[in-house]
């Protein structure tokens, strides 16, 4: 009889085990039932009491050992927790209309996506991928255009890299990275060219208020395999960036650009503008004559602290002169804007308006901003910018370009309006 209740209360036990605390008052009520009807003497239910209670405290160590240990098992990686995901995407309606061809007005639809992801791997490293819509033969766009009866849209890798950062004032980018060189707006460097290479940015405060910088980058321009030379391209740019009692601040940079092995070759004629005859010189085999190693300079002069509804205003210019070129070599922008200084809430607003002139030899023709007249080189004309707020992270844009050749047979005005719908994410 004793073993049958021994039995039953070894039972009862791995019950409370299994179900908790609140069965353990009953387990003793029934003990003590047990010795009143003489079934167990008490001092055999004193030692099964404390042999469960052995067991119940053994459980629950084997239990905090357990979960002590899962957070090591199921940890989320630290670099996972300093990744972060950005991107945006735009909605356009474009029409353009070109005087003096045989060709009517143009009017298309087009789309972007741009994704990209960031990681802290620690302190000193930082890797990136983006991805983004477009033409792998085409750097100068990420756009797509509406055609072919709906037709699935390509995606493309737009950047990877890896940057190093030793000490706080350097960080070292290799890879296919955002341009590092910096730059007021497009008159020499389309916003969607990411290029490819090695660079270097230097940025220290030697006193307050005065920030010095630099920048200094090697990007490759193309590899043959035939050939021995391939072109590429060395920039150098040093810079202060001043701020300015009452908001106000004045940043200038200069740079220098030597090209390498560019004369000589056609190797941009898939997406450069040359072989129209407008844009740069070349010669009888459609070859460039000239390497194009510049000087460049940037400045912009803002205000940033104005009471009433203009919070923010700027005036900004740019200046290009071709060393190796001995006519129609410089090139020039200048401009303003003004509103808020990002476009990120609703009512956020902002107008901006430059005039440029960039002569026919100032700078190669593949990587001036690709609206302004199909990016060509010998152009001049207006290009004016309208984006309002309508939601957080959202906002609608108008931008207006009015473009010419600067030596040109006839008229061949060409007109471009961007209608956009803009979402940030």
């Amino acid at each position: 009889m004793k073993r049958m209740c021994l039995i039953i209360l070894a039972s009862i036990a791995l019950s409370v085990f299994a179900f908790g605390q609140s069965w353990a008052g009953s387990v003793d009520k029934l003990i003590d039932k047990l010795v009143e009807k003489k079934i167990l003497t008490r001092s055999e239910a004193t030692e099964l009491i404390n042999q469960m209670q052995a067991e119940e405290e053994k459980e629950k160590k084997e239990v905090a050992v357990v979960v002590k240990e899962a957070p090591k098992t199921f940890e989320i990686p630290k670099w996972v927790e300093n990744t972060k995901v950005k991107g945006d995407i735009r909605v356009r309606y474009e029409t353009q209309d070109t005087n003096g061809d045989t060709n009517p007005n143009r009017n298309r639809e087009r789309v972007r996506l741009r994704l990209g992801v960031e990681t802290k791997i620690n302190e000193q490293w930082v890797t990136g991928v983006g991805f983004a819509s477009g033409d792998d033969k085409n750097p100068r766009s990420v756009d797509q255009t509406f055609t072919d009866n709906s037709d699935s849209k390509d995606i493309w890798l737009d950047y990877v890299y890896a940057q190093y950062t030793p000490v706080a004032w350097v960080s070292i980018i290799a890879g296919k990275f955002k341009n590092p060189i910096w730059k007021t707006e497009q008159l020499m460097w389309d916003s969607d060219i990411n290029p490819e290479g090695i660079a270097a940015n230097i940025k220290f405060e030697p006193v307050k208020n005065v920030e010095l910088f630099a920048n200094i980058a090697g990007f490759s321009l193309d590899e043959f395999s035939t050939k021995a030379n391939d072109p590429y391209l060395i920039a150098f740019q040093p810079g202060v960036n001043l701020k300015l009692p009452g908001g106000m601040y004045l940043k200038v940079a200069g740079t220098y650009y030597d090209f390498n092995y560019v004369d000589g070759n056609n190797w941009t004629a898939s997406y450069g503008s040359g072989l129209t005859k407008n844009s740069n010189t070349q010669d009888a085999a459609n070859n460039w004559i000239y390497d194009y190693d510049s000087f460049a300079g940037d400045i912009e002069f803002g205000m940033t602290k104005i009471p009433g509804p203009i919070s923010y205003a700027a005036v900004f210019g740019q200046y290009v002169h071709a060393i190796d070129v001995n006519d129609n070599n410089d090139g020039w922008l200048a401009g303003l804007k003004f509103g808020d200084k990002d476009i990120k809430d609703l009512g956020d607003w902002q107008l901006s308006y430059n005039y440029r002139r960039l002569e026919r030899d100032a700078w190669p023709d593949f990587l001036p901003c690709s609206t302004a007249y199909n990016g060509y080189t010998n152009i001049k004309g207006h290009n004016a910018y309208a984006g309002f707020g309508i939601y957080k992270n959202v906002y609608l844009s108008l931008t207006y370009w009015d473009f010419r050749h600067i030596e040109r047979t006839k008229d061949d005005r060409q007109d471009v309006l961007q209608a956009d719908l803009n979402v940030q994410f």
